[in-house]
Protein backbone atom coordinates (compact mmCIF):
# COMPACT_ATOMS: atom_id res chain seq x y z
CA UNK A 1 0.00 0.00 0.00
CA UNK A 2 2.83 2.23 0.85
CA UNK A 3 4.31 1.81 -2.43
CA UNK A 4 1.46 2.94 -3.99
CA UNK A 5 1.24 5.90 -2.44
CA UNK A 6 4.69 6.77 -3.08
CA UNK A 7 4.37 5.66 -7.06
CA UNK A 8 0.63 8.42 -7.15
CA UNK A 9 2.78 10.64 -5.05
CA UNK A 10 5.47 10.55 -8.15
CA UNK A 11 3.09 10.72 -10.98
CA UNK A 12 1.41 14.03 -9.24
CA UNK A 13 5.28 15.55 -8.73
CA UNK A 14 6.32 15.02 -12.75
CA UNK A 15 3.10 16.25 -13.99
CA UNK A 16 3.01 19.57 -11.61
CA UNK A 17 6.85 20.11 -12.67
CA UNK A 18 6.07 19.56 -16.24
CA UNK A 19 3.15 21.83 -16.35
CA UNK A 20 5.06 24.35 -14.35
CA UNK A 21 8.09 24.25 -17.15
CA UNK A 22 5.34 24.70 -19.91
CA UNK A 23 4.04 27.94 -18.19
CA UNK A 24 7.99 29.30 -17.60
CA UNK A 25 8.26 28.55 -21.17
CA UNK A 26 5.44 29.71 -23.02
CA UNK A 27 4.48 26.61 -24.22
CA UNK A 28 0.85 26.59 -22.20
CA UNK A 29 -0.69 30.32 -22.05
CA UNK A 30 -4.05 30.47 -20.62
CA UNK A 31 -6.38 33.09 -23.05
CA UNK A 32 -7.32 36.06 -21.38
CA UNK A 33 -9.94 38.24 -22.48
CA UNK A 34 -9.12 41.55 -23.58
CA UNK A 35 -10.85 44.42 -22.35
CA UNK A 36 -12.17 46.61 -25.54
CA UNK A 37 -10.53 50.16 -25.05
CA UNK A 38 -14.38 51.07 -27.31
CA UNK A 39 -16.71 49.16 -25.15
CA UNK A 40 -19.08 50.76 -22.49
CA UNK A 41 -19.77 48.72 -18.90
CA UNK A 42 -22.53 47.24 -20.94
CA UNK A 43 -19.86 46.09 -23.42
CA UNK A 44 -21.09 47.73 -26.06
CA UNK A 45 -19.99 51.11 -28.41
CA UNK A 46 -19.35 53.96 -26.80
CA UNK A 47 -20.33 57.05 -28.29
CA UNK A 48 -17.07 59.54 -29.11
CA UNK A 49 -15.93 62.12 -26.66
CA UNK A 50 -19.18 61.39 -24.77
CA UNK A 51 -18.10 58.03 -22.99
CA UNK A 52 -22.22 57.07 -22.78
CA UNK A 53 -23.22 53.75 -24.17
CA UNK A 54 -25.02 53.85 -28.05
CA UNK A 55 -27.38 51.64 -28.94
CA UNK A 56 -25.64 49.12 -31.39
CA UNK A 57 -28.10 49.54 -34.33
CA UNK A 58 -27.26 53.47 -34.38
CA UNK A 59 -25.64 54.66 -37.30
CA UNK A 60 -23.14 56.21 -34.60
CA UNK A 61 -22.56 52.79 -32.95
CA UNK A 62 -21.81 51.52 -36.43
CA UNK A 63 -19.01 54.33 -37.08
CA UNK A 64 -17.47 53.61 -34.11
CA UNK A 65 -17.60 49.71 -34.67
CA UNK A 66 -15.97 50.19 -38.35
CA UNK A 67 -13.47 53.09 -37.12
CA UNK A 68 -12.09 50.72 -34.46
CA UNK A 69 -12.22 47.76 -36.86
CA UNK A 70 -10.04 49.87 -39.46
CA UNK A 71 -6.07 49.41 -38.69
CA UNK A 72 -3.95 52.25 -38.14
CA UNK A 73 -0.93 52.93 -39.97
CA UNK A 74 2.16 52.92 -37.99
CA UNK A 75 4.93 56.05 -37.65
CA UNK A 76 7.27 53.69 -39.95
CA UNK A 77 4.90 53.94 -43.00
CA UNK A 78 7.42 56.87 -43.91
CA UNK A 79 10.04 54.07 -44.11
CA UNK A 80 12.03 55.34 -40.77
CA UNK A 81 13.45 52.65 -39.36
CA UNK A 82 11.46 50.66 -36.79
CA UNK A 83 11.85 48.61 -33.72
CA UNK A 84 9.56 45.67 -32.68
CA UNK A 85 10.19 45.04 -28.42
CA UNK A 86 9.16 41.72 -27.24
CA UNK A 87 8.09 41.61 -23.61
CA UNK A 88 5.91 39.11 -22.27
CA UNK A 89 5.44 36.81 -25.17
CA UNK A 90 4.33 39.36 -27.47
CA UNK A 91 5.37 40.73 -30.33
CA UNK A 92 3.32 44.26 -29.81
CA UNK A 93 1.00 45.46 -32.18
CA UNK A 94 0.86 45.03 -36.04
CA UNK A 95 3.10 47.52 -38.43
CA UNK A 96 1.88 48.82 -41.81
CA UNK A 97 5.35 49.96 -43.16
CA UNK A 98 6.63 51.72 -46.22
CA UNK A 99 8.89 49.68 -49.13
CA UNK A 100 12.38 49.89 -48.16
CA UNK A 101 11.37 49.93 -44.40
CA UNK A 102 14.29 48.07 -41.87
CA UNK A 103 12.66 46.60 -38.83
CA UNK A 104 14.49 45.67 -35.92
CA UNK A 105 12.98 43.49 -33.09
CA UNK A 106 14.53 43.40 -29.66
CA UNK A 107 14.14 40.73 -27.44
CA UNK A 108 13.12 42.60 -24.25
CA UNK A 109 11.80 39.03 -22.25
CA UNK A 110 13.30 36.80 -19.90
CA UNK A 111 13.15 34.10 -22.65
CA UNK A 112 14.80 33.56 -25.95
CA UNK A 113 12.41 33.93 -29.05
CA UNK A 114 12.60 34.34 -33.06
CA UNK A 115 11.00 36.72 -35.56
CA UNK A 116 10.18 34.17 -38.39
CA UNK A 117 8.46 34.62 -41.56
CA UNK A 118 5.87 32.30 -41.00
CA UNK A 119 2.75 31.94 -38.70
CA UNK A 120 1.22 29.58 -35.35
CA UNK A 121 4.93 28.84 -34.60
CA UNK A 122 5.76 27.29 -38.25
CA UNK A 123 7.95 28.72 -39.97
CA UNK A 124 7.10 29.31 -43.99
CA UNK A 125 8.42 27.06 -46.61
CA UNK A 126 9.97 29.70 -48.10
CA UNK A 127 10.73 32.13 -45.07
CA UNK A 128 12.51 35.58 -46.00
CA UNK A 129 14.00 36.13 -42.84
CA UNK A 130 13.94 33.68 -39.69
CA UNK A 131 16.05 35.69 -36.83
CA UNK A 132 17.39 34.24 -33.45
CA UNK A 133 16.90 36.41 -30.70
CA UNK A 134 18.51 35.73 -27.35
CA UNK A 135 17.43 37.44 -23.89
CA UNK A 136 18.92 41.30 -24.39
CA UNK A 137 19.37 40.44 -28.55
CA UNK A 138 18.36 42.66 -31.50
CA UNK A 139 18.55 41.40 -35.22
CA UNK A 140 16.72 43.29 -38.33
CA UNK A 141 15.29 43.03 -41.34
CA UNK A 142 14.82 45.33 -44.81
CA UNK A 143 11.02 44.63 -46.19
CA UNK A 144 11.95 45.39 -49.43
CA UNK A 145 8.82 44.69 -51.80
CA UNK A 146 5.09 45.06 -50.86
CA UNK A 147 3.05 42.96 -49.52
CA UNK A 148 1.70 40.52 -46.15
CA UNK A 149 4.00 39.36 -44.04
CA UNK A 150 3.01 37.19 -41.26
CA UNK A 151 5.58 36.86 -38.30
CA UNK A 152 5.70 33.96 -35.57
CA UNK A 153 7.99 32.90 -32.72
CA UNK A 154 8.98 29.11 -33.82
CA UNK A 155 9.58 28.59 -30.46
CA UNK A 156 6.08 29.99 -29.05
CA UNK A 157 3.28 29.39 -31.39
CA UNK A 158 1.05 31.96 -30.11
CA UNK A 159 3.89 35.13 -30.60
CA UNK A 160 2.24 36.00 -34.04
CA UNK A 161 2.02 39.76 -35.86
CA UNK A 162 1.59 41.13 -39.55
CA UNK A 163 3.78 43.24 -41.00
CA UNK A 164 2.14 44.95 -44.42
CA UNK A 165 4.18 46.51 -46.57
CA UNK A 166 3.25 49.09 -48.84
Amino acid sequence: MARIILFGGAVVGVLLVTLAYAVWSGQYEAEQPSPSASAGASGGPVASGSGEPVASGSAEASAVASASAQAEPSAAASGAPTMVEIAKLDFGPDLTIAAGTTVTWMNNDTVPHTATEGSDGVKAPDALFDLQLAVGASDSYTFADPGTYPVTCTLHRTMNMTITVQ
